[in-house]
């Protein structure tokens, strides 16, 4: 376990939660139908984001590469639940 490595996975899911922060927070104010093309549509563009930099930065830097993924799953993940909790939060305080 190499801790350059965990730091780099938890920056590449923490640049991509403040993202889904950014989209969900922008989207909201503009109607269901906005918000959800730019929370799906968001999220699709990050994953590929993701995707493109997690290669770049294994293929490029000397990371531990099982170091690097698990600690960018691991992030990943919470900040998705985050994100379901965060909706739920706006949402209930939408109804009211």
């Amino acid at each position: 376990m190499k801790w350059d490595s965990i730091v780099a996975g938890l920056v590449v899911a923490g640049i991509n939660g403040a993202l889904a922060l950014a989209a969900i927070r922008w989207g909201w104010s503009k109607g269901m139908q906005v918000f959800m093309i730019a929370f799906f549509g968001g999220m699709i563009a990050r994953l590929i984001a993701v995707a493109v930099l997690s290669v770049l930065v294994l293929k490029w830097a000397e990371f531990h590469p099982a170091s690097y993924v698990t600690a960018l799953v691991a992030a990943y993940l919470l900040f998705l639940v985050f994100e379901i909790f965060y909706v739920l939060k706006l949402q209930g305080r939408s109804k009211r």
